[in-house]
């Protein structure tokens, strides 16, 4: 049996993190631009970048936390990461970035599949599954179409 929050968990990656791209895609021009520039980023891969960027801290993160119980996540100057996350994604096209989106996603399904049962009560795993993938999708929700 699968815990409730690795259910959640899984079902936001299965599914709202699957929609993303092509809820974006979705969006006329003007809306995309709007968007875009509402969340701080120039162009939609930039955006995914930050994502994925985001994701893979969160994984190692969580591997750190299951196997160093002393472990202590490191501070981040949030903006620096960020820039930096697309400062090394300047030189790949948005469909290069897509495809970086899908294949971590699909790693992390796999990865909280095999969670054990224990990673689900321990407090900073939680949080860092809380931040990485459901609340970072509502930071960057993409709005309903009008």
């Amino acid at each position: 049996m699968t815990h409730p929050v690795q259910q959640q968990v899984l079902q936001i990656l299965r599914q709202d993190w699957a929609e993303y791209i092509p809820q974006f895609r979705r969006m006329s021009p003007e809306a995309q631009t709007a968007f875009l520039a509402a969340q701080g980023y120039a162009r939609f891969g930039d955006l995914l970048a930050h994502i994925v960027a985001w994701w893979q801290v969160g994984h190692q993160s969580i591997q750190r936390y299951l196997s160093d119980p002393t472990f202590q996540p490191l501070r981040y100057d949030v903006d620096a990461f960020n820039a930096e996350a697309v400062a090394q994604a300047a030189a790949k096209s948005e469909d290069e970035i897509a495809a970086s989106f899908e294949t971590m996603r699909t790693a992390l399904i796999d990865f909280v599949e095999r969670l054990p049962e224990a990673a689900f009560e321990n407090e900073n795993v939680l949080r860092q599954l809380n931040m990485e993938f459901t609340g970072h999708l509502g930071e960057h929700q993409i709005p309903e179409p009008e």
